[in-house]
């Protein structure tokens, strides 16, 4: 065989390597661009996309709508997990009932990942930025309402080490006219353990015997499998108007027939069921440039006593300077993940085997 011939086949051979390995990139980057583009499809159930956060205790999912529960490409569902793992998923199982809603006149505006946008955000893209602290990250979603009467902010603090998380909502008034009848809920499905235990049921109550300063609701287990008992609460600076343990009317006014019972002194409730606590804000009259806020609490604790120190400790923070201090994000001390991040990756390593590719066919070229 001539040496040009044995040269040409040799460089068909590597020609063909190269062409395979870039091909297998192409199509692993195809196949993951078509499962992030279905993540945001505006169907029904289709807003999972956001940040995944991972401390010492928690991990908790911040969903780009202000409330938790993201579908991430490597974690898999997340909303509230404590201690850290899928078994312990507590929020994004079942229906992912964690949201948010407001009422301004005859116009309404609200979220859960499983109803999606509704309302006067429906179609709306949220603005998204997270910033490293020095206790973990302060992560903010602003939310312009279509008919340019509301902003809606969303800060979502997240701690290194500890077993709770802090989110306040921001409402402004961004139109021309004074809002006479404001109104805020916020939903919390706590399914608490549900990959682990397998029943829907928990213990609920609201903690106003024992803590009434603490505008607390609590979901616990206490089961034969280990670990055994956790207890998850829900709590708010700024006590509701009214709430209700009953599932989820959060989306109109007010309350029907709301579900009301408290734990008692010792700790025991009546209450045993899949319920969902929503608590509602009759916020009242904002005008033009106005800004009213509610500050809320997610935490988790091994005992009811932990949950509520873990509780007041959180809500003493807000008598602090709200949204911490912010100082670089060179050096982030808690670990994320963003559901975009895999895509990031395989570009770059597209991009990388295809100049290499190119390369090495212009020398090969060369040479002949």
């Amino acid at each position: 065989m001539k040496v040009k011939e044995k040269k040409d086949l040799e460089t068909i051979r590597e020609n063909r390597k190269v062409f395979f390995f870039v091909s297998m990139i192409i199509l692993l980057f195809s196949l993951n661009v078509m499962v992030a583009l279905g993540s945001q499809d505006s169907g029904t159930g289709s807003y999972y996309n956001g940040r995944v956060y991972t401390g010492s205790y928690l991990r908790v999912g911040v969903n780009d709508y202000g409330a938790l529960g993201v579908c991430d490409a490597v974690l898999g569902d997340v909303g509230f997990q404590y201690p850290i793992g899928y078994n312990y998923e507590s929020l994004a199982v079942g229906w992912w009932g964690d949201g948010w809603s407001v009422f301004y006149g005859d116009s309404s505006a609200g979220f859960s990942p499983d109803d999606d946008a509704w309302g006067t955000i429906y179609g709306v893209t949220p603005t998204v930025t997270w910033t490293a602290t020095p206790y973990g990250y302060l992560h903010t979603i602003k939310i312009s309402t279509n008919d340019g009467v509301l902003l809606l902010e969303f800060r979502v603090e997240i701690f290194n080490d500890k077993k709770y998380i802090k989110i306040e909502t921001y409402i402004t008034n961004t139109g021309t006219e004074t809002i006479t009848d404001l109104e805020y809920k916020r939903v919390v499905d706590w399914d608490v353990w549900l990959p682990l235990i397998d029943d829907y049921s928990n213990y609920w109550g609201m903690d106003d015997i024992r803590r009434p300063d603490l505008n607390l609701a609590v979901a616990f287990v206490n089961t034969t499998i280990a670990p055994g008992t956790v207890y998850m609460g829900f709590a708010s600076l700024e006590p509701p108007t009214d709430y209700d343990l009953d599932w989820d009317d959060y989306g109109s006014r007010g309350l029907i027939n709301p579900v009301k019972f408290s734990i008692r002194s010792d700790g025991t409730t009546p209450g045993f069921e899949d319920y969902c606590v929503v608590y509602d804000w009759f916020l009242g009259t904002l005008r033009p440039g106005e800004t009213k806020a509610i500050h809320m609490i997610y935490a988790a604790g091994d005992t009811l006593e932990e949950l509520e120190s873990n509780v007041e400790e959180a809500l003493s923070q807000y008598r602090l300077p709200v949204g911490g201090i912010i100082v670089s994000a060179e050096a982030p001390a808690l670990n994320t993940s963003h559901s975009h991040l895999l895509n990031t990756i395989l570009i770059t390593v597209t991009a990388t085997a295809i100049t290499t590719s190119l390369i090495i066919s212009k020398k090969r070229w060369l040479k002949t």
